[in-house]
């Protein structure tokens, strides 16, 4: 049985991801700051493959803790989904520091310190894979198509940090068989999307799996869309 561990499963975008591959007979590990709080994430939790842990991506103690709890469990698909999106104080003249701190904290460092925890564990997998879900507001060539949606430099500030940690990590690990790609996953109905947005999560998880399905070394070092398009950086 193939095995993904997705953090940020308690809603949006990692919960669907949780959903879909729970339904293809995955294992799934979902793992959020708070599980229990997800009602979703709670009934999905009664499928005999699915479980939940806590994790707090912003915490070395908590991300080792749950390195520790996996022990040398095999891990073919990491998916990096947890991000929060500062809403106030994003433009010049009213800037949030604290909330730029956190955005970093949260979606860059967060990322790579559970990437760098856990990256023994998809080695000893069968599809050594990891998947950044990054955003095309972090792209620096793409920002005059994406500037409708708000100056919000804390954010895309930390995509694009994101998109570049994740990049230098597919360098590292290429040579260990061990595939990162990165991931714009489009304008998606979620708390932090909206619900105008264009996409619903069950559209763009469905690309992105759809993707994932290929050769992953294939897929290394690339940002995409969730329909596979290449991204600017």
């Amino acid at each position: 049985m193939l095995s993904i561990l997705i953090t940020g499963a308690n809603r949006g975008l990692g919960l669907e991801f949780a959903r879909q591959y729970a339904a293809d007979g995955w294992e799934v590990i979902a793992t959020a700051r708070n599980p229990k709080s997800s009602e979703q994430l709670q009934q999905l939790a009664k499928n005999k493959n699915v479980s939940f842990h806590d994790l707090d991506v912003t915490s070395d103690e908590s991300v080792k803790q749950l390195a520790g709890t996996l022990g040398g469990k095999p891990i073919d698909l990491l998916v990096l989904n947890s991000a929060i999106y500062t809403r106030n104080g994003t433009t010049l003249g009213e800037l949030n520091f604290a909330g730029w701190r956190e955005s970093f904290e949260t979606n860059v460092l967060g990322a790579i310190r559970v990437a760098e925890a856990l990256i023994e564990n998809v080695a000893a997998s069968n599809r050594k894979q990891i998947a950044a879900i990054s955003s095309g507001m972090g792209s620096v060539q793409g920002l005059g198509s994406t500037i409708g949606f708000g100056i919000a430099h804390q954010y895309r500030t930390s995509k694009a940090a994101l998109n570049m940690t994740m990049a230098i990590l597919a360098k590292e690990v290429e040579p260990r068989g061990i595939s990162v790609v990165i991931f714009s996953p489009g304008w998606v109905q979620t708390d932090m999307g909206g619900a105008n947005a264009a996409l619903k999560p069950e559209q763009s998880i469905g690309g992105m799996r759809k993707v994932l399905e290929g050769n992953p070394m294939e897929l290394t070092g690339k940002f995409l869309g969730y329909d596979g398009t290449t991204w600017p950086w």
